[in-house]
């Protein structure tokens, strides 16, 4: 039975949707901060990718280099807006708090921040992408069509009151 279940899910795990449910779970956990699972996942999807796409580990070697130079590349465009955005948030804050927010954004203080980006380097950029839609969807809802969903709000209420 153990055999059986395991034979499965080995079969499966070399699939094109395992491939992407691996891709969509790594994105989740970038977006969540989860950089330790994060990371994981993108170890297990470059050895399912081994064996499913069955490379030699001379591509492999030759595709990690290019890899990690984007990831290199990619991890200072998002160490610069990551700080922009903590130097943003921290624009009126007091003085105490200026100062954590500077220690905190050393690159130093981020090596294991940084490291993972440069490794899960997709996950990120993708959830980068899809949150940049996320805050534009959201800045229409509160911004532009604020006026609309407060006149159906009411209109639906209104028989409550």
């Amino acid at each position: 039975m153990v055999e059986a279940i395991g034979l499965f899910l080995g079969a499966w795990v070399l699939t094109w949707p395992a491939i992407i449910v691996l891709f969509v779970l790594g994105i989740l956990f970038e977006h969540n901060a989860a950089r330790g699972w994060a990371l994981f996942i993108a170890l297990v999807s470059m050895v399912v990718a081994y064996f499913f796409f069955n490379v030699s580990l001379a591509v492999i070697a030759l595709g990690a280099v290019g890899y990690i130079a984007i990831g290199l590349i990619w991890s200072f465009w998002r160490y610069k807006r990551h700080a922009e955005k903590v130097v943003e948030e921290n624009r009126n804050a007091g003085r105490h708090e200026k100062e954590r927010a500077i220690e905190r954004l050393h690159p130093k203080a981020m090596l294991s921040t940084i490291t993972a980006w440069i490794i899960i380097w997709p996950f990120s950029m993708v959830e980068n992408i899809l949150g940049d839609i996320i805050t534009t969807v959201q800045l229409l809802v509160t911004k532009f069509f604020r006026g609309v969903y407060h006149r159906v709000y009411d209109s639906a209420v209104s028989a409550l009151r």
